[in-house]
């Protein structure tokens, strides 16, 4: 054997230093394999792997996103192993993020006490060393930091709206109108009725029998209104009866004890729409309100977060504009038309969870690009270098509820007192010991489930009677006036159809006879 063969044997008794990856360099070699651009081959080069590695990471994929996505673990972890006291953990974790998003400092010595206090209420036998601390920063990529001053909030509205006017032109010249976003939540008494709207005028929804008819709903679109985002629907309970059976819903869902918009759902919210921006190769601007349950988010890749100054959201705040107020018109419209139906039907009237989703799809889609408009150009969305002006919409655009006989119903309140009947209601707050407490010890139980309208439960719909209700739905197209514009979703759900069909007459006839 030659001396030069004999220098690349390994030397006896070493063995090769393994290398480990992150949690964030796992979960993006797994997106670059689903996006499908490159092979196989070529990520794992790009990421320094062998392929056997990039097989073991795509074969636990979902483990790995759930990791990453839900803030399980830091991103920068290389191993997952969780906590001995999971419950403790997700205690301290939970309070140190309000702390935080609250600029309160937080010690090594305070988190320790504060861990120790969990585990005594949580019924967790263990003893908060600064052994675990350390475990628990590496867990989830926490360092302490000197504090030499924390940025106070803007006192003087005044100051607070000159400085924002300047940001805003920095964005505004930076970015297009395609690109900027506003996002704002609202809370919604989903259920409400008309003749109940009395009932609820004046009533502080922190909890009890009237928080279970709400939901918070998310609203995000850009100043061009051209791009409206998915709302983000918030409940009470993670699967409501209502849910069984179904597998597409008309809105993203998301639950909680209170039904309120936390820091967790904000970050989650955020971190996937920023991935939608990095696929679509485009920089955004997004813009919310200040309140603890919109912190900074780090690394996030395609979205700028933009905070309004205290206060100020009234005349700051796009979405407060009259976006929300049109979204609400549109869904107490289609309420109404629900209650009409039911009485026509002579059926008591049920509102599900569901149908506030499938509603609230609807009203969405209802409010205009041009009221859209109209609102960012009211909160100040303007160039400097331009001259428009925040026309109001027209106040003729067409609305097929338009027409709805209000009187039939003998309304004891006006519409408008009805529609904006929960434009105040509380949509997040600052959570307490016991809110944390609670929260965990209801997740070790069987989910809570909303108490829904007891109905027959639903049978998926053949593909024959869908084909049948198609066919009338052409029918009615064709013999209508002005329904061209229908003509393209109809043929949409036409060629979903089809396409079912065919895949199901082929394993008909593939299968053994």
């Amino acid at each position: 054997m030659s001396q030069h063969s004999k220098d690349k044997l390994p030397t006896p008794g070493l063995k090769r230093k393994l290398k480990t990856h992150t949690i964030e360099t796992k979960f993006q070699a797994i997106a670059d394999v689903e996006r499908g651009i490159e092979s196989k081959a070529v990520i794992a080069k790009k990421y320094e792997i062998p392929p056997n590695t990039l097989s073991t990471w795509i074969k636990n994929a979902q483990k790995i996103k759930e990791a990453y996505e839900q803030s399980t673990f830091g991103p920068q972890r290389k191993k997952m192993r969780t906590a001995a006291y999971k419950d403790t953990e997700e205690a301290v974790l939970q309070w140190f993020k309000t702390a935080r998003d609250q600029n309160v400092p937080v010690s090594g010595p305070l988190l320790i006490a504060k861990a120790q206090e969990f585990a005594s209420q949580l019924g967790d036998d263990f003893k908060c060393t600064t052994g675990w601390l350390e475990r628990f920063k590496k867990r989830h990529s926490i360092t302490f930091k000197r504090v030499c001053g924390e940025s106070k909030s803007v006192a003087d509205g005044t100051d607070a709206m000159k400085a924002w006017a300047s940001s805003l032109q920095t964005i505004l010249a930076e970015c297009s109108p395609s690109d900027i976003f506003n996002a704002d939540e609202t809370g919604l008494f989903f259920r409400l009725l008309p003749d109940k709207t009395l009932e609820f005028k004046g009533v502080d929804c922190h909890g009890g029998k009237n928080s279970k008819e709400r939901v918070t709903v998310m609203v995000c679109s850009n100043m061009s209104g051209n791009e409206k985002l998915p709302l983000l629907v918030i409940g009470k309970s993670k699967k409501p009866r209502c849910f069984k059976g179904i597998k597409t819903l008309p809105t993203a869902y998301e639950a909680n004890k209170k039904a309120w918009i936390t820091s967790e759902l904000f970050i989650a919210w955020l971190k996937q729409l920023d991935r939608r921006f990095q696929r679509q190769k485009r920089k955004v601007a997004m813009s919310v309100d200040n309140c603890p349950a919109h912190p900074k988010v780090k690394d996030l890749k395609a979205i700028t977060l933009f905070f309004l100054p205290p206060n100020t959201t009234s005349k700051t705040q796009p979405m407060d504009q009259g976006i929300i107020q049109n979204l609400k018109i549109h869904y107490r419209k289609l309420v109404i038309m629900k209650q009409l139906k039911s009485i026509e039907r002579n059926k008591e009237l049920q509102i599900t969870v569901l149908d506030a989703l499938r509603m609230l799809y609807q009203a969405w889609d209802r409010v205009t690009e041009k009221t859209i408009k109209y609102c960012f150009r009211h909160a100040n969305f303007v160039s400097a270098a331009t001259n428009e002006h925040a026309d109001s919409p027209d106040s003729d655009e067409e609305d097929p509820e338009d027409d709805i006989p209000l009187a039939a119903l003998r309304l004891r309140v006006p519409f408008d007192d009805y529609a904006q009947i929960d434009e105040t209601v509380i949509t997040t707050e600052a959570v307490s010991d016991k809110d944390i407490v609670d929260n965990i010890i209801a997740a070790r139980h069987k989910e809570e489930e909303v108490s829904e309208p007891t109905e027959p439960p639903k049978k998926k719909p053949t593909l024959q009677k869908v084909d049948a209700a198609l066919e009338v739905i052409q029918d009615w197209i064709e013999m209508t006036e002005d329904t061209e514009d229908l003509l393209p979703s109809y043929q949409k759900i036409h060629r979903r159809v089809t396409s079912a069909q065919v895949r199901a007459s082929v394993l008909v006839h593939r299968a053994p006879q």
